[in-house]
């Protein structure tokens, strides 16, 4: 899988890093060759997914919410995925 972030500091906190790298194996463990693009707006971080193919959209999605809903944390989801065939979501800083 390849990560790309945007907007992070060169030294990012380990709450960051933890998180990272839990959505990382997450998304790893149903599609390896998958591209994620992070980027860290002041008000929240923003997450584009992109899968290698579109049958892994809806594995991958599900994996994504089970992971947030046991961190609880709250997702903005793009109601968008099917059409665009990539998944987009954003969490919120407050």
């Amino acid at each position: 899988m390849q990560v790309q972030t945007k907007f992070f500091p060169q030294v990012m906190p380990d709450n960051e890093l933890a998180y990272l790298a839990h959505l990382q194996g997450i998304i790893d463990s149903v599609d390896e060759l998958s591209i994620l693009e992070v980027t860290r707006h002041p008000d929240a971080y923003h997450f584009r997914l992109a899968p290698s193919l579109p049958k892994y959209n809806q594995m991958l999605l599900e994996e994504i919410l089970k992971l947030h809903n046991l961190l609880q944390i709250k997702l903005n989801l793009s109601k968008s995925i099917k059409s665009s065939a990539t998944i987009v979501f954003e969490i919120e800083l407050n």
